[in-house]
C-alpha cells in the first residue's frame, strides 16, 4: 500500500544580521515549529575544527565551506538535521543564497520571509545579544554585511514571499506581526 507522507512546511528566514530573525524563530518555536539555525551548523563545524567562535573566523569558515562543498553546503548540513525531525513544521534561520532555497524546495513547501531593519538598530541588537560573534565596531559590522551580500543573500531577498519591516516596531509589535504570518502559513 502506498502511503503519502505529509509534506513539510519550511519557513526560510533571511535578512542581514541583527534584523530580528532570532525573535521570529522564538515566536515560531512557541507556535510549535522546530527551528534549524544555519549559523549553528557553522559554529558546530568551527568547534569540530578547533577554531575560535568569533565573527571573522565564522565568516571565513562559512565562505570556505561553500567553496569546498558547493553553495548549498550549509543547507546540506541542515538537511541532515531536518531529516531527524518528526515535526513537519520547520523554520530555517539564516538563508544566504538561492542554492539553499532550491535544496529546501526538494524537502518541502517553502516560504521565504525577509526581515529588514536599519543598520543602526541591527548593530545595537547584535551587540545587545552578546554572542561571541557580535561585531566589535562599525567597520567589522559593515564587513560582515558585505560578506553576507557576496554570498548571495541579495538574490534571496528579491525572492521573498513576505517582507517584514522591523524598523519602527517594538519587540512586542514584531512578535505579534510574526505570530500572524506564521499562523497564516500554518493553515
Amino acid at each position: 500500500m502506498f502511503v503519502m507522507t505529509k509534506r513539510r512546511k519550511l519557513i526560510c528566514v533571511t535578512g542581514l544580521p541583527g534584523a530580528g530573525k532570532s525573535v521570529f524563530c522564538d515566536v515560531g518555536k512557541e507556535l510549535g515549529y522546530d527551528i534549524i539555525i544555519m549559523g549553528d551548523q557553522i559554529r558546530k563545524e568551527a568547534k569540530n575544527r578547533g577554531l575560535k567562535n568569533n565573527s571573522e573566523i565564522l565568516s571565513k569558515l562559512m565562505i570556505e565551506l561553500r567553496k569546498e562543498k558547493g553553495k548549498n553546503a550549509v543547507a546540506e548540513m541542515c538537511k541532515e538535521e531536518i531529516n531527524k525531525l518528526e515535526n513537519n513544521k520547520i523554520i530555517i534561520d539564516g538563508i544566504r543564497n538561492i542554492e539553499e532555497i532550491e535544496l529546501f524546495m526538494k524537502i518541502g513547501e517553502v516560504k521565504i520571509i525577509l526581515i529588514r531593519n536599519t543598520s543602526e538598530k541591527r548593530m545595537r541588537l547584535l551587540q545587545e545579544r552578546k554572542r561571541s560573534d557580535a561585531p566589535i565596531n562599525i567597520e567589522e559590522f559593515k564587513k560582515r554585511d558585505e560578506k553576507e551580500l557576496k554570498i548571495g543573500i541579495k538574490e534571496v531577498m528579491k525572492k521573498a514571499d513576505i517582507i517584514i519591516d522591523n524598523i519602527d516596531l517594538s519587540k512586542e509589535e514584531f512578535e505579534e506581526k510574526t505570530r500572524l504570518i506564521i499562523n497564516n502559513f500554518s493553515e
